[in-house]
């Protein structure tokens, strides 16, 4: 495979030389004329035409149409549209966010198939969003945003999420390896020539305040110099008693350009999140067990300090066409974050103090990460007869430092949870670290893809990337370290038929490679691979439906599990192997200048397939993974007359029980929310009134925590929110 695409790759860079070539021959402008061919030889060359400056401008909005995207860049890191990617892509729009008053990246991606958002009362660094059944790694702009800090669920700044279903291994590296599962993109709004001031808010439910503002200016009469500057704040109570939520993200933006092709563009971010440590509840007393806690405890004392995650960053992206057909896309982000985690925790799912009781343990978690990361890619655009092509190469390389040390303490007492008197005084645990280490992530891949289309109705895309990953750790505390270190081809491959000018079939193939911080491995260190096969069809019909229908298979191997050998359970080995197969399908419809409606569906089989020594056996089910999930939005807008301006939205969401552990021993209840929406938009003037789970459904969610148990999900919840654009 790497021969193919080495030798298409050349000929594809040759081709527009060729032309030149061929120019020079014609007209004689070579002075040697006895090297030349005979009339009778030469050879007429086909045909190159150019399709003009490439526009390394453009907004990152992208195309989109009310509810339905019509392009997505962060599949190919070109402007494709979407039914030209052999990938299942799904685009969440502004639109969409603003219609539901989306208030996490979690909520958002309930309009994606086969997706788990993360919850919005877990920290941060955890990551908790999964797709097609395996981990799913939350990019912002294109580049890794490594265990998260800061307010991840900030929205002000928020143009669309892209989200990519599969491993994603050829365009993304950072962090600790390649994508899994899949990418939740975030792309933010970028400067604009147009001048205005935003500014609004939220209230809603448990004390929600959310002001927020939108500033564009251009700071030059010609356009060459824009200004954009987002910002907001969330403070917010919650069903779960105890908790209250601080976190605010401002963002900054500085575009230059010469609007000749060249533009550098300079964005800023400073976060921070503060709340109480959530840690869910456990199995027992919530899903099973012969007595029931309240669903909204919080377990720990009230007094618990609180935690926090923050990060600054700054990321800077130079484009700059060469030529009619080449241009290059430089960028790079340097960032320090820190993270501090005080709870007061449980270890078990089930009472390990009798009764309804369980013992009590203080903790504390302090991290520092200290990360740049660079990648450059060169982007040709060029036709040649029934050929058009877009062939891509570049390189990227990110290094994160990484400092951390848990420390916790023995038991400090014990709590009867179904009637929890008094608790435990919290005391920052000392002495001997329970884990620590001084880790270095580094990643280094050059890549090369090839994008044609034939006909204007083949559409193929081929790549390689050549990967290396580097992980070192080293526990100080413990004296012991281990590193992974692994040189490995990426390969993925896809085609696009359109059977008509409305229906397309596609099939791809693709790979990943992610190492993993924080294991201790009892033997070699070696990182996860992925591979994902993909088939399915793509449509945009005449009468407003559009979407994409799929079937795949997902294959995890080299999954890290506990060493049954280490008496302690401290170290692993990385013998897991996981499948995840099923069927995922998205829809949009918009017949008119009124409706819009868009559903989604999906079926995932996610189980192990080899047994985990003195664990859970093959064929049990992955955690947290619905096998059934789907939902559906539609929102009308009345035309002329007394509702010119209002619209009215409503939408369900489902899921089916997912287990709480890999021997399946727990597992959640199905559930279906509903909720619905009326807003007012009159002359930059904009109100809405959205209610969410109208029918104050009680129900239990998986929650990735120590424990692996459950968290309850909101009641009913109303969010009036109003903004003004000068």
């Amino acid at each position: 495979m790497s021969r193919f695409v080495s030798g298409l790759v050349l000929a594809l860079v040759l081709a527009p030389l060729c032309r030149s070539a061929g120019a020079q021959t014609a007209t004689g402008a070579s002075e040697g004329t006895s090297s030349l061919p005979s009339p009778e030889t030469v050879v007429t060359l086909p045909t190159v035409v150019v399709t003009g400056r490439v526009d390394v401008t453009t907004t990152t909005a992208g195309d989109v149409d009310g509810y339905r995207a019509l392009t997505a860049k962060s599949a190919t890191l070109t402007d494709t549209p979407l039914r030209q990617i052999p990938q299942s892509i799904e685009v969440i729009p502004r639109s969409v966010l603003d219609d539901q008053a989306v208030t996490s990246i979690g909520e958002a991606l309930k309009n994606v198939s086969a997706t788990v958002g993360q919850p919005a009362l877990q920290t941060p660094v955890y990551n908790s969003n999964y797709i097609r059944g395996f981990a799913a790694e939350q990019y912002l702009d294109g580049m890794t945003t490594y265990l998260g800090s800061g307010d991840t669920n900030a929205m002000a700044d928020v143009e669309r999420i892209e989200v990519l279903k599969g491993p994603n291994g050829i365009l993304y590296g950072g962090g600790s390896g390649t994508p899994l599962g899949g990418v939740v993109n975030v792309v933010s709004r970028m400067p604009t020539a147009d001048r205005f001031l935003e500014i609004g808010g939220t209230v809603g439910s448990n004390a929600y305040y959310a002001p927020y503002f939108d500033i564009n200016q251009p700071l030059s009469k010609d356009g060459t110099i824009l200004f954009r500057s987002t910002g907001s704040y969330v403070k917010s109570g919650s069903d779960v008693d105890v908790i209250d939520t601080d976190r605010y993200s401002f963002n900054p933006t500085l575009l230059l350009t010469n609007k000749e092709g060249t533009t550098l563009t300079v964005q800023g971010r400073t976060s921070r999140w503060e709340q109480q440590e959530y840690q869910g509840l456990p199995a027992v007393g919530t899903v099973t067990g012969s007595f029931r806690v309240n669903p909204d405890l919080f377990i720990g004392t009230p007094d618990v300090p609180d935690s926090f995650s923050e990060t600054n960053s700054l990321t800077a992206t130079l484009d700059h066409a060469l030529n009619d057909v080449w241009s290059n896309s430089t960028k790079v982000r340097y960032g320090k974050s820190s993270y501090n985690q005080i709870s007061q925790i449980i270890i078990s799912n089930t009472p390990d103090a009798g009764g309804s009781s369980w013992s009590l343990y203080n903790q504390n978690v302090e991290e520092e990460r200290d990360e740049i990361a660079v990648s450059s890619h060169f982007l040709g655009q060029y036709t040649s007869g029934l050929f058009e092509f877009k062939p891509l190469f570049g390189v990227d390389y990110s290094r994160l430092a990484e400092t951390a040390v848990m420390h916790m303490s023995g038991a400090v007492g014990t709590v009867d949870l179904l009637s929890p008197a008094s608790w435990p005084a919290y005391t920052a645990p000392s002495g001997v670290a329970m884990t620590d280490g001084d880790n270095v992530y580094s990643t280094y891949g050059a890549y090369a893809q090839l994008q044609s289309t034939v006909a204007n109705r083949v559409h193929l895309l081929a790549g390689l990337r050549l990967a290396h990953l580097e992980i070192d750790q080293y526990s100080p505390t413990y004296l012991r370290g281990d590193n992974t270190k692994k040189t490995k081809l990426l390969p993925r491959v896809g085609a696009v038929y359109d059977l008509t000018d409305q229906f397309s079939l596609f099939a791809d193939y693709s790979e990943g490679m992610k190492g993993n911080p924080f294991f201790f491995y009892s033997g070699a260190a070696v990182p996860e691979i992925s591979r994902q096969y993909e088939g399915g069809v793509k449509f945009d019909a005449r009468n407003g439906v559009s979407g994409s229908a799929a079937l795949f298979q997902v294959s995890r191997s080299h999954v890290p599990v506990t060493d049954p050998a280490d008496p302690f359970g401290l170290t692993s080995l990385a013998i897991g192997e996981q499948q995840s197969r099923g069927f995922d399908t998205e829809l949009t419809w918009q017949p008119d200048e009124h409706w819009k409606l868009m559903a989604n569906y999906a079926y995932v089989d996610a189980e192990l397939t080899r047994d985990i020594p003195g664990g859970a056996t093959a064929g049990s089910k992955l955690v947290g993974i619905p096998r059934h999930s789907g939902g559906v939005w539609g929102d009308y807008a009345f035309g002329s007359g007394a509702l010119k301006g209002w619209s009215a939205g409503a939408g369900l969401h489902a899921a089916s029980g997912a287990p709480l552990d890999l021997k399946n021993t727990y597992k959640t209840e199905g559930y279906v929310t509903a909720d619905a929406a009326i807003r007012y938009q009159d002359d930059g003037f904009s109100a809405s009134l959205n209610v969410k789970n109208m029918t104050d459904e009680q129900y239990y969610t998986p929650y990735q925590y120590l424990v692996g148990g459950v968290a309850s999900a909101p009641g009913r919840s109303v969010f009036l929110t109003v903004s003004q654009r000068f």
